[in-house]
């Protein structure tokens, strides 16, 4: 028996088209938005982590 045309792991991104527009797209480049995020200086304050752990120990007081 065979299987039904849906019934496949994982889809494929196979065809002309699909190159032609993986191509199209590789050769514009990095987007504007992706390289300013990309320049943007990381956030390493320790207020952040102080805050992440203030949260974790109150929810396993809560439970």
């Amino acid at each position: 028996m065979t299987r039904h045309i849906t019934d496949h792991a994982a889809p494929k991104a196979e065809g002309t088209r699909t190159e032609q527009f993986v191509d199209i797209e590789r050769k514009k480049g990095i987007h504007p938005a992706v390289a300013e995020l990309n320049q943007r200086a990381a956030d390493r304050s320790p207020r952040k982590v102080q805050e992440f752990l203030r949260i974790d120990r109150e929810q396993k007081d809560a439970v």
